[in-house]
């Protein structure tokens, strides 16, 4: 009996150890590595199509859901800015795509352009 124990320990001890995973990259057509450098350079790509697109992360609260919906509108029909919300986590890729993004818009339209056109917007959403 003490030698069956033995045998079939043994087999289990060897089969546990022998599902050893093997860490392979994953195909390129399915996975892409999600890094800072492929991040900055997405941004830039966009920007040369004109694509400017900003996203905040984490819990957003709005205090006038009506306005900031105009403003968001006013500013992606006038300027070509989408603003958004990217959700609760963020990675090296969508960090590194933000900053550059808000880097080149800042460029392009003016260190004051979302100060202006919310306020732009604003004047606008009043008078209607």
């Amino acid at each position: 009996m003490k030698k069956l124990f033995c045998v079939l320990l043994t087999f289990t001890l060897g089969f546990i150890y022998s599902q050893e995973k093997n860490k392979t990259d994953k195909d390129s057509i399915v996975w892409v590595k999600m890094t800072c450098e492929k991040g900055t350079d997405q941004a830039i790509v966009d920007a040369e199509k004109g694509i400017y697109k900003c996203l905040s992360y984490g819990l957003i609260f709005d205090k006038n859901p009506k306005l900031n919906k105009f403003v968001k509108e006013y500013r992606e029909k006038k300027y070509g800015i989408v603003i958004g919300n990217g959700g609760c986590v963020t990675s090296d890729y969508s960090e590194c795509y933000s900053k550059t993004m808000k880097k080149i818009i800042l460029e392009k339209f003016g260190a004051d352009i979302f100060e202006k056109s919310r306020k732009e917007a604003e004047e606008l959403y009043a008078n209607q």
